[in-house]
């Protein structure tokens, strides 16, 4: 991230007070945010899949009002731009969201409706939404997001490393104007992940207890199973 600065003379006698080892000591933040990446990328080398159960909050703030939903995760991926996302939602209203081959499937079983939405005109978007989860190489966030330290957290307990990114490219500021991950320490991968999507500071904020790295995971494990008769809409065509 380009940040502006105004440098101007410095006085010989200032430079000579100052230790050398410190005029050319890393921040302590840089030092921070390299262990960070270290971890993550140590744990993307290895990364297959992911599960994991999750508490889902969001917050809109015109009203200042949350709404959350709990359920369970799956995520597969097989080689790059191949990442396959199953949630299942248990409460309080049931419904499923499958991610794969260019498309995301909505199933809400009350009303017996599969809602299918077309990813491929919102590519970048997605890809780089998956570069907040799981699996992700520090170059591949660097390259897209201009990445920031925050500090040292404990979610649930255990403790962790708050960075923030903020997105690069304009279509994908559209729709996440900041992320904010918790990544732990001990994994080298996020436990709670907020996403701001407005400017008016809307977000949603999604918490991994139980994760489980590199499971075993079927292809139709990451498919919906709805019953027959269900109705199947095509929203955006």
């Amino acid at each position: 991230m380009n940040l502006p600065m105004n440098l101007r003379h410095l006085v010989v006698s200032a430079l000579l007070a100052v230790p050398a080892s410190a005029l050319f000591a890393v921040p302590a933040s840089a030092q921070s945010l390299d262990a960070v990446f270290g971890r993550m990328d140590k744990a993307a080398k290895q990364f297959k899949g992911v599960t994991a159960s999750i508490r889902q909050m969001v917050h809109v703030a015109a009203v200042n009002d949350d709404s959350f939903d709990n359920g369970t995760m799956k995520l597969k991926r097989e080689k790059a731009g191949d990442t396959r996302i199953f949630v299942e939602y248990t409460q309080p209203n049931q419904k499923a969201v499958a991610i794969g081959d260019g498309e995301l499937r909505l199933y809400m079983p009350k009303a017996r409706v599969v809602q299918v939405y077309d990813l491929r005109n919102k590519r970048a978007t997605v890809e780089q939404g998956l570069l907040l989860g799981f699996g992700a190489e520090s170059s591949e966030i660097k390259s897209h997001y201009d990445v920031s330290y925050i500090g040292a957290e404990k979610i649930d307990g255990q403790p962790t490393s708050h960075i923030k990114l903020i997105p690069k490219e304009k279509e994908v500021l559209q729709n996440i104007k900041q992320a904010d991950l918790w990544i732990s320490d001990a994994l080298g991968c996020p436990v709670q992940q907020r996403l701001t999507t407005s400017g008016a500071g809307d977000y949603t904020q999604v918490n991994y207890t139980g994760l489980k790295l590199n499971p075993m995971l079927l292809d139709r494990d990451m498919k919906l199973n709805t019953p027959k008769g269900v109705q199947i809409q095509q929203v955006g065509k």
